[in-house]
């Protein structure tokens, strides 16, 4: 079978330096602790916890191991915690995901009430919310719809950014309902450019050359499964991990498959898939 495959896939650079960080420390210490999942990838986890790491959801009271922070950040407040206690903290932060706390931090610094829009359980979107402000007080309101968006109660003067892997489209129209609500709002469009690059190289090339569209990443990346409904949008879609995942059902002959990737998956895992289409 034909494949076609877009020019950026496999890991972005947020994610590629955050792994290269936790390699380092897991090279000198022998073994560390993630404050979550330091890549959205099954295949990548399993490298990195053979070789030590672990996962912890709270950030210990006391312990001699270093604790990673994911490239998705955290609160002010949890990095001052672990200085209290004398932890010591890998910081993985994404350069993408510290820009849009410094924005959301320089707006409530500006006494704006400040909207996030993204997915409230995020762990990208709590960080940002306590840059924010919101342990101390500050309004900060997360949204992810234009319902919500026009649920708001009206304020004379706000800020909005964005989850960096929010799909742009999707946040320019909720800051248009959140302005109809708003006497004045200045908007910071914090989308990630690497996934906004993904999703038009979807849409700009690859869905017009294609019948069937297999999309690789971990079912809880937020950015694959944006890209993921962009695809289906158009055309039949497929949303796998691994090359086992593959299904014979899902294709016919001649037909031509496009192969793309969120932003946490190896490249050699899109190898994979790429290979295994080939072969059906």
């Amino acid at each position: 079978m034909e494949t076609f495959r877009p020019r950026h896939t496999g890991f972005c650079f947020g994610v590629r330096d955050a792994l290269a960080l936790t390699s380092t420390a897991l090279d000198q210490s022998g073994d560390a602790a993630a404050l979550g999942q330091v890549v959205h990838n099954s295949r990548a986890l399993e490298a990195l916890e053979a070789r030590g790491l672990r996962q912890i959801q709270e950030l210990p009271r006391e312990g001699s191991i270093p604790v990673v922070v994911t490239a998705h950040g955290a609160t002010p407040e949890l990095f001052e915690d672990a200085r209290r206690h004398g932890l010591q903290i890998v910081d993985t932060t994404c350069p993408l995901v510290r820009r849009v706390q410094r924005h959301a931090q320089e707006m409530a610094e500006q006494d704006m009430p400040v909207v996030i829009v993204g997915h409230a359980h995020h762990q990208e979107v709590a960080g940002v919310a306590g840059w924010a402000g919101s342990a101390q007080g500050r309004e900060v309101t997360v949204i992810s719809s234009l319902e919500e968006a026009d649920a708001l109660p009206y304020r004379e003067r706000r800020g909005i950014v964005c989850q960096s892997t929010f799909p742009q489209p999707l946040f320019r129209e909720i800051a248009e309902r959140v302005a109809g609500r708003s006497g004045e709002l200045e908007v910071r469009d914090t989308t990630c450019p690497v996934v906004n690059q993904r999703q038009r190289e979807a849409l700009a090339g690859l869905l017009d050359q294609v019948d069937v569209v297999v999309v690789v990443g971990g079912r809880n990346s937020a950015n694959t499964l944006a890209l993921a409904q962009t695809c289906a949008a158009r055309l039949p879609t497929h949303h796998v991990e691994s090359a086992a995942e593959l299904r014979p059902e899902w294709f016919e002959k001649g037909q031509r498959v496009g192969v793309t990737s969120g932003t946490s998956t190896p490249g050699w895992v899109v190898d994979e898939v790429e290979a295994a289409c080939r072969d059906l």
